[in-house]
């Protein structure tokens, strides 16, 4: 009768035992009601990403550590539709390890006692669960432009860290106030402008929970697809060399024509069509109504053929302070509102204001008042 060696079966089994173990990932991608696809760890606990590691150092210690406690793994084992490029390992303050995901560094929370539990989404509009299909993300950050000044949430220097959009790497997103509603009135036919404000280009797949995702959608632009917010399509800005964090868009050409896209965001400017089935006679702009107003009024214009036109508001003293319409438009007639903020985004005070309209010749100017 063949006797087994003890000692040879116990290593067989220990070796059986280590490959099932590699065989476990210990991060996968689990589809959890109602959050989607979300990332978990081996054992189903649910991982999740801090808005304010906006450079992608972990800024959660001390007591905010014992809230939410640490990940990581030596060594990696994940899902097949997950990257391994996207994970990477960071050191902590404390010397720790943390494993990060597309530069988020990751953690546990606290109150979620078993697999599968999410109690930790949206804890101070601050924590989300780890996705692997975020297309918006948030960050809490302070604004640094390019001339490298820092900003409040009003486009004025100070110290303020509040927050707005990023990718699923963190990278921030920006709108352009000269843009009308869901139209790109920057990017060039050939795209040659393309490298200093970069569309984005994106279909949309998941935000965090307290953005709403009715108002995404995407536009053509030439041919690209570009990912739009209540309007406003999105861009990245070519100085911030796609580095999580920076944010030098800010500031360029001059505070407040590029803000950050953020989820209170208001709409753009829409220049709408009235519907009028004959082409008008000439050109014409009616007196905006309602007049006075607050805080919204609405501009009516007709022009007789296709050309470029702009309108635009100045105050009594000839200071541009928003352009309405920059654009080449049809024949037709026309309505755009104002909601009484300039270029930057900021409100104005009360007063009497100029709106101009220009086109193929034709200039007129008229009074509004606006009253708070």
């Amino acid at each position: 009768m063949k006797r087994f060696n003890p000692i040879l079966v116990m290593l067989m089994l220990m070796a059986i035992a280590g490959a099932n173990a590699w065989s476990q990932s210990n991060i996968t991608v689990t589809n959890h009601p109602p959050y989607g696809k979300i990332l978990t760890d081996g054992n189903g606990k649910t991982l999740y990403f801090f808005t304010k590691d906006a450079f992608g150092a972990s800024v959660c210690t001390g007591s905010c550590e014992t809230i939410w406690p640490v990940f990581h793994v030596d060594t990696l084992h994940i899902d097949a539709e997950l990257n391994a490029g996207d994970f990477g390992t960071i050191i902590r303050p404390d010397s720790s390890k943390q494993t990060t995901y597309k530069g988020w560094p990751l953690y546990y929370y606290y109150g979620d006692l078993s697999p599968g539990d999410a109690n930790g989404q949206n804890v101070n509009n601050v924590w989300y669960v780890a996705k692997p299909n975020y297309s918006i993300m948030l960050v809490n950050n302070q604004l640094k432009g390019h001339n490298s000044v820092q900003y409040n949430a009003l486009y004025q220097p100070g110290q303020e860290v509040f927050q707005y959009f990023v990718d699923d790497y963190g990278r921030t997103l920006y709108t352009f106030t000269k843009d009308t509603y869901n139209n790109n009135n920057f990017t060039a036919a050939d795209f040659s402008n393309n490298g200093v404000w970069p569309v984005y280009e994106e279909e949309f797949q998941a935000a965090p929970s307290v953005v709403d995702t009715s108002f995404f959608t995407t536009i053509d632009v030439f041919g690209h697809r570009q990912l739009t917010y209540k309007g406003w399509p999105l861009y990245y800005f070519g100085q911030d060399s796609m580095i999580r964090g920076n944010n030098k868009g800010v500031s360029f050409p001059s505070p407040g024509v590029w803000p950050v896209a953020k989820t209170n965001i208001g709409n753009p400017l829409s220049v709408k069509t009235q519907g009028h089935s004959s082409v008008p006679a000439d050109y014409s702009m009616e007196q905006n109504y309602p007049n006075p107003f607050n805080p919204e009024t609405t501009i009516r214009f007709a022009i007789p053929k296709n050309g470029y036109v702009t309108l635009e508001v100045y105050t009594l003293l000839g200071e541009l302070v928003r352009t309405l319409i920059n654009e080449n438009l049809n024949v037709g007639t026309y309505s755009v509102s104002w909601d009484g903020k300039n270029d930057a985004g900021v409100s104005i005070s009360s007063g009497v204001y100029l709106y101009r309209i220009h086109s193929e010749g034709f200039l007129k100017t008229q009074k509004m008042t606006l009253l708070k």
